[in-house]
This record gives structure tokens, sequence and C-alpha cells, in this order.
């Protein structure tokens, strides 16, 4: 039986990628970072301040640059789309959690602009904890939830891993807003895949029944 669904935020429910991928861009390439390595890093789906200590050693200046980066971002806000069939979320009846590895100022506001915050029984950003992973893993046995009770919902290679990691029956959006490529995401060899999220109820209820 399922008793949770859990979703990741960017490039699942929020169209956030070209914000984050241009700012980031922007930020490091004239510090003498190549293209492909900025990609690199991005694509590990670590949270942003982990993401930049592969290229600044310095805390006070790698915070700065954080926020250059957050600024341009929330200037995106009112121009980020929903991915597509988002509002299929509503029609799952399972307990749903939002845990993203961006920061709430940047979550809070997309989901009121989106109005889809109704959607998740909780949201849990990158100022709630460090590690994802071990967020997720602290949560389950918190609730008293087996790993295997519960799905994630990514979009990323990264998703992948860590819903193996932890046990959790995964399940993998290939759409527009991803942030790997299909091919990619299928060399990591998924549980599940599927281009939006209309079959995510699909498959969660097929469990469940």
């Amino acid at each position: 039986m399922i008793k949770l669904v859990i979703f990741d935020f960017d490039g699942t429910v929020a169209d956030t990628k070209a914000a984050y991928y241009n700012s980031i861009m922007k930020r490091l390439n004239p510090m003498g970072f190549s293209r492909k390595r900025i990609d690199e890093a991005i694509d590990l789906g670590l949270n942003l301040g982990e993401t930049l200590k592969k290229f600044i050693p310095s805390r006070i200046y790698r915070w700065w640059i954080r926020r250059k980066i957050m600024r341009d971002v929330l200037k995106e806000v009112n121009e980020m789309r929903k991915c597509h069939d988002v509002g299929h979320i509503h029609d799952i009846h399972t307990r749903k959690v939002l845990v993203s590895n961006s920061l709430s100022e940047l979550v809070l506001p997309v989901l009121k602009h989106l109005k889809i915050k109704k959607y998740f029984h909780e949201v849990y950003c990158a100022d709630d904890f460090d590690d994802k992973t071990e967020f997720i893993i602290k949560y389950l046995k918190n609730n008293k939830i087996k790993p295997e009770e519960c799905f994630y919902v990514g979009d990323r290679v990264a998703d992948i891993k860590l819903a193996k990691k932890i046990g959790m029956h995964h399940i993998i959006i290939s759409g527009k807003c991803a942030w790997n490529s299909r091919k990619e995401l299928l060399k990591a060899k998924p549980e599940f895949i599927v281009p939006d999220l209309i079959d995510v109820g699909r498959i969660i209820r097929h469990f469940r029944d």
C-alpha cells in the first residue's frame, strides 16, 4: 500500500530550468568556468549552495554569488509556468509532500503564483535541511512510513539515484521541463519513466489497489 508521494519541485512541478541555468551561466562563465563544467555540476542535482562549492572555495564569496543568482531567478517568478499536467496532482488521493533543493524564497512565491500549494500537505525547502536524501530518510522514519510504501516523483538522474538509495518506488518525468534528457534518464534505469504527470496517478492507483 502506498502511503506517501514525495514530489521534487524544479523541473517536476514548475518550469524553473531556464531561469536557473541562465543566471548560473551568467555568474560563473565570466569567472572562466566552461559551459560544459557548469552543466555537469548543475546536473548533479545538488542545492545551489552545494553546486557553487564546486567552483568557489570562499564561503563569503559563494554566499554573495548565490544571492545574485537568487535575485536573478526571483525576477522570473511571475514568468514561470507549471509543468505539463500538474493539475493532475490534485487527483492523487494519497498524502503528498513537496521536497525541494530550492530555497523557500523561490518555491513559496512560485507555488502561490501558480496556485498549486494546496495540492501538497507539506512543503519543505533547502532552508529545512542540508542533505535531501538524509532529510527524506528521517521524515519516513519519524512518520513510520517504510520506503516501499512511498513513491518519489522527479525529473533528474539525481532523483533516480536518491530514490534507489532510500529504497523508494520512483516515477521520473521526462517532459519538456525535465532537467535531464530522456536518454540520460533511461541510462540511469528508472523504475518508471513517463512523459507527463497525468501518468503518475495511474501508476500509484495500480499500486494502491
